[in-house]
């Protein structure tokens, strides 16, 4: 597929929002409503984009879009720098370590931080591995409290199609505990 101009401004669009935590690395949809739906739909044909959405456990879920993997590469070729490198991750203060949290919880948290940075899991703790380590009760527990969010994604190179997300409460509670960086 050839890129034209419109296919690049919607890929930095895209790329710009890959570092903010709020949206777990997807422009909402309702952000695209901006750009012709015909060429959202060229670009997630040809693989450049992945769909997703990440189900909260209020049930406010937020279905939209990322960069894939082959996109980035289009973008390297084409010698754009959409990598925002200089971002910084936002710290907050005094929040508060909740009581129902136990080691397992804490060990749970820990893991999805992790696992959701090994590049070939895509910034998801996939389901399948948190399954098999942590029972539903535990996992349960924590999407109730609203330390983690389920993800799923669509997509033509997506291996691990649903998992896990950290909330920004729960990344902060860890990197304050200590026991991330």
């Amino acid at each position: 597929m050839v890129l034209n101009e419109r296919h690049m401004l919607l890929l930095k669009h895209i790329r710009s929002y890959s570092k903010i935590d709020r949206y777990h690395g997807l422009l909402p949809k309702r952000e695209t409503y901006l750009y012709d739906p015909e060429l959202i739909s060229e670009l997630l044909k040809s693989g450049l984009i992945d769909e997703g959405s990440i189900c909260t456990s209020c049930g406010n879920n937020l279905e939209g879009y990322r960069v894939s993997r082959k996109a980035e590469k289009e973008l390297n070729r084409f010698g754009e720098d959409v990598k925002d490198k200089d971002w910084e991750t936002f710290c907050g203060i005094d929040i508060e370590i909740n009581e129902i949290l136990d080691k397992v919880h804490v060990r749970a948290l820990i893991d999805i931080f992790h696992l959701s940075r090994i590049s070939l899991f895509r910034g998801i703790a996939p389901k399948s591995i948190m399954q098999e380590a942590f029972t539903a009760d535990i996992l349960n527990v924590l999407l109730d409290v609203g330390y983690i969010n389920k993800i799923s994604l669509k997509g033509p190179a997506i291996l691990y199609e649903s998992g896990f997300v950290l909330t920004d409460r729960a990344s902060r509670m860890l990197k304050q505990a200590g026991y991330v960086k």
